[in-house]
């Protein structure tokens, strides 16, 4: 009696407060065992005993039974979950939106580890799925970054030529000058982007040519004399006179003054000329 006992003291335990089941399943399967070994027990005792050790391991079963049960309950959730994960990285593979995807994939990683475990191998077999679908798209990005990165490093080559081109521009003639900084600003905006850590170099050298430029206009107008100027604007304003008298004159059909007008806007013409270039 005293050892059956000691066997139901242990059932009861293990019973009501292991979580380890393998190891408990396995005691129970021994205990039994060494019970069926134990003789000299009146029946009626011997019954008595045995339904007090059934009860143990009845209720050991229950709650085995129950936490098995929560367990497949909370897998299939995982694997339904992880699913969702599945489908949503695949549907994202050849997203161009690199950024903004790249992003999510980091937030579906951080789901996938609180989605919790199912069994090991659909577990292995959702994440083999959830892996390649994002390695598909960041492989993908590496390599559109990569061409990317090799199209600006020529994009640079070329602007480095420009500025090059830009640094000879000749500043005696103003007006060329100007012309020329106008076909730079063109071809540059043509060649496209650089890369982002050159962006601001690039843009401080095409603007020092572009200071140069504009400083040798500023002192080209501030060296013209006002007067100049001023007799510039008076012989144009001959020509254009002298101009509208023989076109006047040519409609109305008086030749002589037509040519006489003609003749005067031409003499004009000629100093005008000289009163520009002077201007110069």
């Amino acid at each position: 009696m005293a050892r059956k006992e000691a066997l139901i003291a242990e059932a009861e335990s293990l019973a009501e407060e292991t979580t380890r089941w393998k190891h408990a399943g396995d005691r129970f399967s021994a205990m039994i065992e060494e019970w069926k070994a134990v003789k000299g027990i009146d029946r009626k005792t011997d019954d008595a005993l045995w339904k007090r050790f059934s009860r143990a391991r009845e209720t050991f079963a229950r709650r085995r039974g129950a936490h098995f049960a929560e367990l497949d309950r909370a897998r299939s959730a995982a694997r339904t979950r992880k699913e969702e994960l599945v489908a949503e990285a695949e549907a994202l593979t050849d997203s161009t939106d690199w950024g903004p995807t790249a992003g999510r994939y980091k937030e579906l990683m951080a789901d996938w580890k609180a989605a919790g475990r199912t069994s090991k191998d659909a577990d292995d077999a959702l994440w083999a799925r959830f892996r390649g679908a994002q390695d598909a798209f960041f492989s993908r990005r590496s390599e559109t970054f990569s061409a990317r990165d090799a199209e600006f490093e020529g994009n640079a080559k070329a602007k480095e030529a420009l500025l090059a081109e830009a640094a000879r521009i000749d500043l005696t003639d103003v007006d060329t000058a100007r012309a020329a900084l106008r076909d730079v600003q063109e071809r540059w905006d043509a060649i496209g982007k650089v890369p982002r850590e050159r962006v601001r170099e690039f843009s401080a050298r095409l603007k020092e040519v572009e200071d140069r430029v504009r400083a040798a206009v500023d002192r080209r107008w501030q060296a013209v004399d006002p007067e100049t100027e001023a007799r510039v604007a008076q012989f144009r304003a001959r020509v254009e006179g002298f101009e509208a008298q023989a076109a006047k004159a040519q409609a109305a059909g008086d030749h002589r003054r037509a040519q006489e007008a003609e003749r005067q806007a031409a003499q004009w013409r000629e100093w005008l000329a000289a009163a520009e270039q002077a201007a110069r």
